[in-house]
This record gives structure tokens, sequence and C-alpha cells, in this order.
């Protein structure tokens, strides 16, 4: 880099060029977070993971997802996870409400969490 000092002398018209320096770009590095992907009732629903329960990150980011108890007792928010990056293992209310289901990727909106 150019070190010069610039006197009053230097400053008069015609005598020197002085070009301001380069910007310097500081873009910041944008992590592109996966989104998770459920369908419930044939609708895909893509959800930005914040850490906490699926159902209340959906319902935060003015997603609708069908909900009734929110315990994971009646099992009206069951979704079909199609992509879920980061997301609990089943709970035992899950395990206990949907059996078999799991092994088909299905999984309660209110119990499932987001890691």
């Amino acid at each position: 880099m150019n070190n010069r000092v610039l006197t009053v002398g230097s400053l008069i018209p015609g005598r020197m060029i002085v070009k301001p320096p380069a910007p310097v770009h500081t873009e910041s590095k944008k992590i592109k977070t996966e989104g998770i992907i459920v369908e419930q009732n044939g609708r895909k629903i893509e959800i930005h993971p914040v850490k906490g329960k699926l159902l209340d990150a959906a319902l935060n980011q003015g997603k609708t997802i069908q909900y009734k108890c929110r315990k994971g007792t009646c099992g009206q928010c069951t979704v079909k996870v199609i992509k879920a990056p980061g997301l609990s293992a089943p709970s035992e209310q899950e395990q206990k409400k949907l059996k078999n289901e799991l092994t088909n990727g299905f999984r309660l909106a209110c119990q499932a969490e987001i890691l």
C-alpha cells in the first residue's frame, strides 16, 4: 500500500492526483439453513428451523398447522415429515400416540423438538 503524506503544496490542482482507496467489500456470509418440510392434509409446509417445538415455530412463522390440545393426546397436529434436519427423536408421548406410524415419518408437531 502506498503511504504518501500530502502537504498543502501537493493539493494544488494539477500537481497530483490522489485516488481514494478502493472500497473494501465486507459482505457478510449468510448461512443458509435448511428448512423443515412437513405435510398435513396433503399440504406441504416449510418451516424455518428455530429451537423449540415444531408447532410453535410454524405458528410463529404464520404457517397453518391444525392442532388442538398441544399436549400430544389428541393427534390433531400429526404431520408427515418430508425433510427435517435437526429434529429430535420421537418423545414417549409420540411413541404412545403414533405407534407404528412413526416408522412412516409421522410426528406430532406439538411434541417434536427442533434442536
